[in-house]
């Protein structure tokens, strides 16, 4: 019994640990998750009503005796139009005119669900499959940096420091290798068709905001569907009732919602045509109108919280400075002074992570920890101290490095020893513009390999 129980309760754990890892934020879930699951429980609620139950129920003149003239009638009118005309109003003789209020989207409401489930996931499907272009997995680094924070101490440093290699070469190896026409051209546009900024660092979070853009869009396009498909105003359907119910107490919409439509159907005797007007309960109807103001609720909801949201990462993303505050909000955890190592600290963030690499650990920090992703920027900042073979009093003092390195490749230090007396310090770069990358001439044959993941 006790390995059936670890059995089990190692499935669930794997099962809970799955389930959080996320490469997107709570927004994001909320739509193409939580929404979606919505929508496709009222379609199966729908459905069960329509498919397994009795959807209609028509009343059949008195002549119609025999059951099988009462499953004709309901199967006839549940597959063709009906209308709804009000009992207190007569019905026009002119059939053209009875169809003032047509009640026959009821038999579609189970497709329409499904449709607006579907609309929902589909931005999570485009994030989903583009982003491996990039080089990166994204939720990997985030499963991997999350199954770290059961770890000792020492084996978190050891796994964070595999996945900063793992990031840092990712970094060199889709950083800018080639200059021409056609590389600048592609530079000036990453920053507005994300496609393009695979090697200059915009392609991820170019990604994410086109997808925070389809969110945004379809969360309007649903109201603009609805109006559509129920022939009414969406967009103040609940406010209509709200106020309905502050004036009478209670809400029911028989206009739009008629819990009982006419259907009109032909008999063949012999060579006479004879015309019946019947009527049918549409018991749905009464599921349906509260189906909707509940929707109606949920997506004023999240018209509100993706407009904010698409808001907050737009000025992320288009204003630098929130990149730099985000960095340095960490690094001040780890007791570095970024006001210290300025020069420094702007070439990491610009020149080495660069957009996709901050909003890779933005996506951390979303779906991890503060200190998991403490953790792994400190592994990032020992690696790029690496490249730059800075280290102790030097990574304090990175303007005193790069200005003794002018000097003694302009022969400013005359052969002199260093600070100590000792050898000659040789300069590591021979400008002060300190790649971030490997730089590769045009023919070289030796190129990194440009798929990482």
């Amino acid at each position: 019994m006790a390995p059936i129980l670890a059995s089990m309760l190692s499935k669930f754990v794997s099962i809970a640990l799955r389930s959080r890892i996320r490469d997107d934020d709570v927004i994001d879930q909320m739509n193409h998750w939580a929404t979606a699951g919505l929508l496709a429980a009222l379609a199966i609620g729908t459905g069960a009503k329509q498919y397994v139950g009795d959807p209609i129920r028509c009343w059949v003149p008195a002549e119609y005796k025999k059951k099988q003239f009462q499953k004709y009638s309901d199967s006839y009118c549940w597959i063709h139009p009906m209308y709804n005309i009000p009992f207190d109003s007569a019905i026009p003789f002119d059939e053209e005119d009875r169809w003032f209020n047509d009640v026959s989207y009821y038999r579609w409401v189970f497709i329409v669900f499904l449709l607006q489930a579907f609309l929902f996931k589909f931005p999570n499907l485009v994030w989903s499959e583009l982003k491996n272009y990039s080089g990166l997995n994204v939720s990997k680094i985030v499963g991997m940096s999350w199954e770290t924070s059961m770890m000792t101490q020492e084996e978190r440093d050891k796994t964070m420091k595999n996945i900063a290699s793992f990031i840092d070469r990712w970094l060199k190896t889709y950083s800018q290798y080639r200059f021409s026409a056609i590389t600048q051209f592609r530079d000036k546009f990453s920053s507005v068709i994300f496609c393009f900024g695979k090697r200059t660092g915009n392609y991820l979070s170019g990604l994410y905001m086109f997808t925070k853009l389809l969110y945004f869009a379809n969360i309007i396009g649903q109201f603009f569907l609805l109006s559509a498909f129920l022939d009414l105003n969406f967009w103040t359907f609940g406010i209509d009732a709200m106020r309905v119910v502050s004036k009478k107490g209670k809400w029911q919409d028989h206009y739009n919602f008629p819990r009982i439509g006419l259907c009109d159907y032909k008999i063949r005797q012999l060579q006479n045509q004879q015309t019946f007007s019947i009527q049918c309960v549409l018991s749905i109807n009464m599921f349906l109108e509260k189906m909707y103001l509940i929707l109606w609720f949920w997506l004023m909801m999240m018209l509100v919280f993706n407009s904010i949201n698409l808001i907050q990462w737009l000025y992320r993303g288009f204003v630098p400075s929130k990149g730099e505050e985000f960095i340095k909000k960490y690094l001040l955890l780890l007791g570095i002074d970024s006001k210290r190592q300025k020069k420094l600290f702007k070439k990491f963030v610009r020149n080495y992570l660069r957009t996709d690499g901050v909003f890779m650990l933005r996506i951390v920090a979303v779906n991890t920890s503060e200190i998991l992703t403490t953790d792994l920027l400190r592994q990032l900042w020992n690696k790029f101290k690496e490249v730059h073979h800075i280290g102790g009093e030097d990574a304090t003092t990175p303007s005193n490095t790069l200005s003794d390195a002018n000097h003694n490749e302009m022969g400013g230090g005359g052969g002199g020893g260093g600070a100590n007396g000792g050898p000659p310090q040789m300069p590591q770069h021979r400008s002060n513009s300190i790649p971030s990358a490997p730089q590769v001439m045009d023919n070289d044959d030796d190129l990194p390999p440009k798929i990482m993941d």
